[in-house]
């Protein structure tokens, strides 16, 4: 059986003040790029995974942009570990497991709610943000997602330029459903992310 998320209102407010401030001391700038207009939908949202603070990241980007409930799929041993995330949005998922069908359906059941938010990082694991082959862990594809719902990609990358403290950037996608034949979602991830690494390539200060 899987852990659920069990939203606190002190807990979510914690983490929610716990983010921006932790933001704001440790980085020079956050810089967002990319119109996404998601009102009246649920939002899955598909993002790289390359540190320790892509979770503050991904809530972070909700406080100030989606404003949706929050709520993360996360490694099972991992959130067993650290349960309180499950008191902030946090459910558990079980690679290589069956319980993973029943992560994918609950996934599925919160994106019913156009006030919901799913954060997914379909890599499954940590890579560099240096890395330009992006691959998805299967079972992605298999959320259900309705007109109600907007997928939305997000990659993230960090530079430090001439500042002590890093700039992080975000670039946000929202997914044309007509242009994904059978939900390829890593295709099309893989496509906009290498746009948005040239694009950060290109930066000169």
């Amino acid at each position: 059986m899987i852990i659920k998320a069990k939203h606190n209102p002190l807990v979510v407010n914690f983490f929610n003040l716990y983010s921006k401030e932790k933001i704001r001391h440790n980085f020079h700038q956050v810089v967002i790029e990319g119109d996404i207009d998601i009102s009246n939908h649920a939002v899955l949202l598909l993002s790289n995974h390359l540190s320790w603070w892509d979770g503050f990241w991904a809530l972070y980007l909700n406080i100030r942009l989606f404003k949706k409930k929050f709520h993360f799929m996360m490694d099972e041993k991992e959130l067993a570990k650290r349960w309180l995330f499950s008191y902030a949005g946090g459910f558990s998922v079980a690679p290589h497991n069956k319980s993973i069908l029943e992560s994918i359906r609950y996934a599925s059941e919160l994106l019913l709610d156009t006030n919901n938010l799913v954060l997914v990082y379909p890599q499954g694991k940590l890579y560099s943000s240096y890395c330009n082959d992006i691959r998805f862990m299967k079972g992605i594809n298999r959320i259900n997602t309705t007109e109600r719902t907007k997928v939305v990609f997000l990659v993230q990358f960090v530079d430090y330029f001439q500042h002590e403290k890093p700039t992080v950037f975000f670039y946000l996608k929202e997914t044309d459903k007509e242009q994904l034949p059978e939900k390829d979602y890593e295709k099309q991830y893989q496509h906009f992310y290498h746009d948005c690494l040239e694009k950060q390539s290109k930066i000169i200060i």
